[in-house]
């Protein structure tokens, strides 16, 4: 965990406390596009639970293709979450976009957004940057997560500001660098895609890094996915690890301290198994792996019932 940073601005600490007077609401507020290229105007909402302590934890999620933010705050169980565990929830929305695109992707394999400084990875910074100036957030709690493109891009933003969030979770996500390729977009199970060789993912990463804290992640991948299919988690996995573990754990053998079952809120467990990997013997995790047999199938009658979804929600409805 990074060391929280002193403040010694008083006054505009009450200020920043103050405005969670609207605690148990969520705001709406949109981040007007930067200077740097491929900034973009950009929606997004801040639930802030009742009673919430201050300073608190920010976690900002991100929507899959064909999803809104609103997709994240009625679905997803991360508004009960925020009640139970007392963080500020930010969910943006892609609101527009360049190139060729299912709608509402994030554009994780579009090489002019995932590069700290500019596109849709530098608009996400800059609007948890305006979500500190608004509310009282802990600097050492500040975590990104997302399903889908939107875990794509939480892997590129971790990547591109590793020394900025504390830690983040991908959903059904890839691995820093990929191409569309890595998507399976034929509706059908089984799913196929091709997948950049590890090495190659590792060396992306290096070169995009410019801090050495060895930012924590937790990978949720369904091994039954059709859309995003294994090995995503695996590399997504291995590559963290050779990146940011040290020579002694720096591989999934050598890094792994426990497994144990999984114990979800909403629904079974899908014979889901979370194992934990530790980057210095055991007294902190560096990645955390969740593998579970999802089913194809959903509620939804309008889903095409391909495996892909935020497992862990109050509804099952597929992203794609």
């Amino acid at each position: 965990m990074k060391s929280c940073l002193a403040s010694s601005m008083v006054v505009a600490i009450l200020a920043l406390v103050t405005s969670l007077v609207d605690a148990g609401t969520t705001q709406s507020f949109t981040y007007s596009a930067g200077s740097y290229a491929g900034s973009r105007n950009r929606q997004y909402k801040v639930y802030v639970p009742t009673g919430v302590s201050t300073p608190a934890p920010m976690v900002m999620a991100l929507h899959g293709c064909e999803q809104t933010n609103d997709d994240v705050l009625n679905d997803w169980g991360l508004t009960a979450a925020a009640d139970k565990y007392g963080f500020v929830l930010v969910a943006p929305f892609i609101t527009s976009y360049d190139g060729l695109r299912n709608t509402n992707c994030w554009g994780f394999w579009l090489d002019q957004h995932r590069h700290e400084g500019r596109g849709e990875v530098e608009d996400l910074h800059q609007i948890a940057l305006q979500v500190e100036g608004r509310f009282a957030i802990d600097p050492a709690r500040r975590y990104i997560t997302g399903l889908s493109s939107g875990a794509a891009m939480t892997v590129d933003a971790a990547t591109a500001y590793n020394e900025y969030w504390a830690a983040a979770a991908s959903a059904s996500g890839l691995p820093y660098g990929e191409d569309a390729a890595s998507v399976s977009l034929s509706q059908q199970c089984p799913g196929n895609a091709t997948f950049h060789p590890v090495s190659r993912v590792v060396s992306d990463m290096r070169a995009e890094l410019n801090n050495s804290y060895p930012i924590p992640l937790l990978v949720l991948q369904s091994n039954k996915d059709c859309v995003v299919v294994q090995p995503a988690g695996t590399n997504l996995r291995d590559a963290h690890l050779q990146v940011f573990g040290d020579a002694a754990h720096n591989t999934a053998a050598k890094a792994r301290v426990s497994q144990h079952a999984c114990t979800p809120v909403f629904q079974n467990d899908f014979a889901c198994q979370q194992t934990v990997y530790t980057d210095d013997g055991g007294s902190r995790s560096l990645v955390e792996t969740v593998f579970y047999d999802g089913p194809a199938a959903t509620p939804n009658p309008n889903d095409m019932n391909v495996g892909h979804y935020w497992v862990g929600g109050e509804k099952v409805n597929e992203v794609r």
